[in-house]
């Protein structure tokens, strides 16, 4: 991977950060929604492959939810489009979020319990 894709993924996850999970109140970075992120540079256009799960197989509401991930990764000044394909395997679990998710969920519990 070249240093412009490396600067470009990390854009790209600090925008996937500010995107919440649909139902808990983690971004969809930290709860390890986010499988895989890569950078491909195509006739001097730049895409974003971003493969991902949910947490529920049968979500009714991924088009939204699609269309949220690919206008942040879009409006990265790089990212001339976006590619969001859903995986279910392995399937997410709880084990998959990572500590700054668990820290997430930690604080909006203490939130709701004060």
């Amino acid at each position: 991977m070249k240093k412009i894709d490396n600067i470009i993924v990390e854009k790209v996850i600090e925008k996937l950060k500010t995107i919440k999970d649909l139902e808990l109140p983690i971004n969809i970075y930290d709860l390890g929604l986010i499988y895989k992120t890569d950078v491909e540079i195509l006739s001097d256009s730049v895409y974003v492959n971003i493969e991902m799960t949910l947490i529920n197989s049968r979500c009714n509401s991924t088009k939204s939810f699609t269309d949220e991930i690919i206008s942040n990764i879009k409006s990265i000044d790089e990212v001339d489009d976006c590619r969001i394909k859903f995986v279910f395997s392995p399937k997410w679990e709880v084990t998959m979020i990572t500590a700054d998710g668990l820290e997430q969920l930690r604080n909006a519990d203490k939130n709701n319990h004060s």
